[in-house]
């Protein structure tokens, strides 16, 4: 695990502000300067994933990090119906919002989703895609426990209603997803953050965009194989969910893609090797 100095949670949530996106408050923070970078965040947490890396790159960007509907600091309403292509369009608000037409995109995860859909739309114009490690194609996707008992249309809400998604089903499950455990105060930050206006209970709604990427994630490759922007693709090798097969068939259909694999390294490594992300990213910038 990195020693890299990180903000508290309470501290990042000082760095951001609110923005109406259609009558919801989208948590937003702003840092740094230079070319601007959108960060895109993963499930289930929020852009506080980013906290150890975005000391390292706020000298070098005008980093744009958002918590989607339904995640961290932003609003969670109860009986909504979370889609990916709904996140790309709060995505595209907050770039307008800031004034950003033209922008390079630093993704993970679920995110990764999301900056796909970004360009097949071709709004915002995409410079260049940092890609970190994310289950974009289904076939080598190795689901958590959870994650599939969350997914079921009777097991999920059964889950959330009974709160069989508490702090210590979570600790055990989203610690196995690092190479190397993060300590229980990190941990402690990460539930915070799901559970921050009680979004436990929705927790069955949000992992519903495995259902879309199922639909769609052949035309969102294929979105990203015929887009000019330079791709570079990053992947913990020890990730238990978003296999190293997954980074090789991305680089099968963008075989112009840098890649740099990290030996040692889990689902998180802009968390647990920001230094080493950091210095991949600024190589390439």
């Amino acid at each position: 695990m990195s020693n890299t100095a990180i903000l508290s949670l309470n501290q990042w949530r000082e760095t951001g502000t609110w923005v109406d996106v259609d009558g919801q408050r989208i948590f937003v923070s702003v840092q740094g300067e230079g070319p601007p970078l959108l960060v895109l965040h993963g499930f289930p947490t929020a852009s506080y994933d980013y906290a150890r890396l975005a000391p390292l790159l706020s000298s070098h960007y005008r980093l744009i990090l958002f918590d989607y509907l339904g995640f961290g600091f932003s609003d969670k309403p109860v009986t909504h119906h979370y889609s990916l292509f709904e996140q790309a369009d709060i995505a595209q608000a907050i770039c307008k919002h800031y004034g950003v037409e033209q922008v390079s995109i630093l993704t993970h995860d679920m995110g990764n989703s999301i900056s796909l859909e970004l360009l097949r739309r071709g709004s915002p114009v995409v410079d260049q895609v940092f890609m970190l490690n994310g289950s974009v194609l289904l076939k080598y996707y190795r689901p958590l426990i959870t994650q599939r008992l969350l997914l079921n249309p009777v097991i999920g809400p059964l889950m959330t209603r009974l709160r069989l998604v508490n702090r210590r089903a979570f600790g055990q499950q989203f610690g196995s997803l690092f190479a190397q455990r993060p300590p229980d105060a990190e941990m402690d930050d990460f539930w915070a953050l799901i559970n921050h206006h009680d979004g436990a209970r929705i927790y069955h709604r949000l992992i519903r965009y495995l259902n879309e990427r199922k639909v769609h994630e052949y035309a969102w490759l294929d979105a990203l194989q015929a887009h000019s922007a330079p791709l570079t693709v990053i992947w913990g090798q020890r990730d238990p969910v978003s296999v190293r097969q997954i980074a090789q068939a991305v680089l099968e259909r963008r075989p112009d893609a840098a890649y740099f694999p990290l030996e040692n390294i889990g689902h998180y490594p802009q968390w647990e090797a920001p230094e080493q992300v950091a210095e991949i990213l600024l190589n390439q910038q």
